[in-house]
């Protein structure tokens, strides 16, 4: 049976940018410079950390410069895809929605932020000598090729902000784009911009899918349990990129297997949530239904309270594990694995409690 997906708020359903705005052709270099941004530093980064010959000589091959590179090196090519795949919509020869325009740019902004930060954390390494006594031949070809993503993540971040300001005044707000829409709201559109390069019977199917109640339904859920789905694929990330290293490297300790896991968990974890609070990915909708305006306000700042709780104690996972060695001094060497899985708990458990009691201290506004 089919069904329309939820609209956009009336509020700014009108605001779009016109086929013919100079500003669009901004938009699709924004696009993709930042692809190839992407493309380049994930090819650097895979070569600098995978390939052993080159690891060898490389300056930021421990932590903590080495913890920044291994959650990058997943988060930068996942983000590119997927504003990639909807950047696909800017093709089209019609108004664009405004929350999508600004939403694309904020994700290429971040991809390009991402792999600045990158690229600095290398760099730092490269200005501390860190490692220096596995420094070889290789190593002055290495510092000399993280140029490369240092330009591109510069060029990158140039076109996203020559794009935000050639955009009319009413679609440069930040928060615009979470209230018209999400990412959500194009998957119909994007599954049906694919499909018209298939056969009839395909393209009619698709339609029906996209306009399908379970389809409207399945978005809706997703929109509801965000926290919960993005919980869900960050155990399972983590435990599948633990799962390569163990076999990579002979792993035969469980318990290190498992602070692996939890460790990568809890970065992509944090990662999603900030992302879905940045760009608007999946955005609930109000229902409707109300219990009293003090119960709803006071479930409201808990609930607010909360998520930014578990966000912070997920992100002071990967923290605590990389930045043991310059906190020595405080809390002695860790050199065992039960000492590490003790750190990082210990981290999560202090971060989520100060973050919650701060969160509602002031409000969680």
């Amino acid at each position: 049976m089919p069904n329309r997906p939820d609209p956009p708020s009336a509020a700014d359903a009108d605001v779009t940018l016109p086929a013919g705005d100079p500003a669009r052709a901004a938009v699709r270099r924004a696009a993709r410079d930042g692809l190839a941004a992407a493309v380049l530093f994930t090819a650097f980064a895979e070569a600098t950390s995978h390939i052993r010959t080159v690891r060898a000589g490389n300056p930021w091959q421990d932590d903590p410069y080495d913890a920044v590179v291994s959650f990058t090196l997943f988060l930068v090519p996942a983000l590119a895809a997927l504003a990639a795949a909807r950047s696909v919509l800017l093709r089209r020869d019609e108004p664009q929605p405004g929350f999508r325009i600004g939403q694309l740019l904020r994700a290429w902004g971040l991809s390009a932020a991402l792999i600045a930060a990158t690229a600095l954390t290398d760099w730092t390494a490269v200005a501390l000598r860190a490692d220096r006594g596995h420094w070889n031949a290789v190593t002055p070809w290495i510092v000399a090729s993280l140029t490369l993503p240092t330009a591109a993540a510069a060029v990158a971040g140039a076109r996203v902000l020559r794009a935000r300001r050639l955009l009319p005044p009413g679609l440069r707000g930040p928060g615009r784009g979470a209230v018209a829409g999400d990412w959500l709201d194009d998957l119909a559109p994007l599954a049906r911009e694919l499909a018209a390069h298939l056969p009839a019977p395909w393209t009619r199917a698709v339609d029906g899918a996209v306009t399908h109640r379970r389809f409207t339904s399945a978005v809706r859920f997703g929109r509801r349990h965000v926290v919960g789905l993005a919980g869900a694929a960050a155990g399972l990330g983590g435990a599948l990129l633990a799962a390569a290293e163990a076999v990579g490297e002979g792993w035969t300790d469980p318990l290190l297997w498992l602070t692996a896991a939890f460790v990568h968990a809890g970065g992509f974890f944090a990662f999603a949530m900030l992302c879905n609070a940045t760009l608007s990915i999946a955005v609930p909708r109000t229902t409707g239904r109300t219990h009293g305006p003090a119960r709803a306000t006071r479930t409201g700042r808990a609930a607010r309270a909360g998520r930014r709780a578990v966000t912070a104690a997920a992100l002071a996972v990967p923290l605590s594990g990389a930045l043991r060695a310059p906190l020595r001094p405080l809390i002695g060497r860790i050199d065992t694995v039960p000492a590490l899985a003790e750190l990082v708990l210990a981290g999560a458990a202090v971060a989520g409690v100060l973050t919650f009691v701060v969160a509602v201290a002031l409000g969680s506004d």
